[in-house]
């Protein structure tokens, strides 16, 4: 009975050594989940700093005789101008957004885009005192570089200067302007570049694993 009891007690071990080992191998053939959140921030962050990019650059059209100084959308970058009716069917149906083009290959559910409409309203209204303000900036500039392009011509028409003159006087409010508009960007820019990085990653969180990927390899 003795001698039974202890080959019982020495098989009892070994099931439990042998299960230990089995499990110990076990887990090392499983691999650790993958932690993507610092890859989807990185991501964001590059997305955020483009557009950042894009806002502070200022790429200067006309400014000749004929032609007033230029440029598009008063100096503001699509990313900076979403508004919250662009999820209407004017906007969110149209290809000319990229942020919305991207999102319309993105199958989003009915809650998702309910979603990112609040998100959009949110980001709307985070940024509209320096949108206006940027506007009403950018007007005031343009309204006075153009006044004084007009008096660049009258000068050059009434042969008060001459050709030279006048192409040194047009590069100079040319300067000018470019000056200024960089200013009146530096004003604004922390602001809303604060603005939309919220809004990314509200966006971001809207998102599914799938989807995000597919909105960065579209949208960067």
């Amino acid at each position: 009975m003795k001698m039974k009891s202890i080959n019982s007690a020495i098989a009892l071990s070994a099931i439990i050594l042998f299960a230990a080992v089995g499990c110990k191998k076990q887990a090392e053939t499983v691999a650790p989940a993958t932690d993507n959140s610092a890859l989807y921030e990185s991501q964001a962050v590059s997305i955020i700093d483009k557009a950042d990019v894009t806002y502070n650059d200022v790429t200067i059209t006309g400014g000749d005789e004929t032609t007033s100084f230029m440029v598009d959308n008063e100096g503001l970058n699509e990313e900076y101008m979403m508004v919250e009716t662009d999820m209407d069917n004017a906007g969110y149906k149209r290809a000319d957004n990229h942020f919305f083009s991207c999102m319309k290959n993105l199958d989003l559910k009915d809650t998702q885009v309910h979603m990112l409409r609040r998100a959009l309203r949110a980001y709307e209204e985070c940024k509209a005192a320096d949108i206006k303000a940027h506007r009403e900036a950018y007007a005031k500039l343009s309204l006075r570089i153009e006044n004084s392009r007009k008096e660049l011509v009258a000068q050059l028409a009434n042969g008060k200067i001459t050709k030279a003159q006048f192409a040194e006087g047009i590069a100079k409010l040319r300067k000018d302007f470019e000056t200024s508009l960089r200013y009146i960007k530096a004003s604004y820019a922390k602001t809303l570049r604060a603005c939309y990085d919220k809004f990314l990653h509200a966006t971001k969180e809207i998102l599914t694993e799938r989807q995000w990927k597919a909105f960065v390899e579209c949208y960067r």
